[in-house]
């Protein structure tokens, strides 16, 4: 069996807030808002007839609230979350590393945009 050993550090509060404050000069402060008729409709109990034939049957339908919080990182430049990813990488490559350049795919929006910043050369592939 092969060894099951992470290859990753666990995540902490303390890399998390790390990880923000590399990449905090390239990203913009995007909102988390709420759909109220998502959450509506996230909360809708089941009726007494769907639980007919389930470990439920016969009992109470749960009466949940549920609200439904979404992160708008649409609003980043790139307009997807890629940035945060795509910058933490590029601030984690030792100055060696970013003189080879980069080769990116999905994420290469972000590049395209902080490259001639930072002087890297980047391939996007297809």
């Amino acid at each position: 069996m092969a060894d099951s050993q992470p290859t990753t550090r666990p995540l902490t509060r303390a890399s998390v807030r790390k990880a923000h404050a590399l990449i905090k000069p390239h990203i913009h402060l995007t909102p988390v808002l709420q759909c109220s008729t998502i959450s509506a409709l996230a909360s809708t109990p089941q009726t007494p007839e769907a639980l007919a034939g389930t470990e439920y049957a016969g009992q109470e339908p749960a009466r949940p609230k549920i609200n439904l919080y979404f992160k708008c990182e649409n609003y980043q430049k790139v307009g997807a979350f890629k940035a945060r990813g795509a910058f933490h990488a590029l601030a984690r490559l030792s100055d060696g590393e970013l003189e080879r350049g980069v080769v990116t795919h999905s994420s290469g929006k972000c590049l395209y945009h902080k490259s001639p910043q930072y002087h890297i050369p980047y391939h996007l592939g297809p």
